[in-house]
């Protein structure tokens, strides 16, 4: 029987950020939509996303740009 070397448990191993700059490119429609009138949150929800920053709020911007920053989480 072999020992493993144990390490501690660094819980920021498991830790990354995701924005929505990050994904977008996987979701070309988003670049089309105007999220003055479409919920950005309810749209990224149907793409298993969401959005987790604060700041955010829906209805808020036109552009999809303008929410590159804005941190998600993937939805499993």
């Amino acid at each position: 029987m072999s020992k493993k070397s144990k390490l501690p448990f660094d819980p920021n191993a498991f830790d990354s950020i995701t924005t929505i700059g990050n994904i977008i490119e996987d979701f070309p429609k988003l670049h089309s939509m105007d999220f003055s009138k479409v919920s950005l949150n309810d749209e990224l929800t149907r793409l298993n996303y969401e959005i987790t920053s604060p700041e955010y709020k829906d209805f808020e911007y036109s552009d999809i740009k303008d929410c590159y920053e804005y941190e998600v989480d993937k939805i499993v």
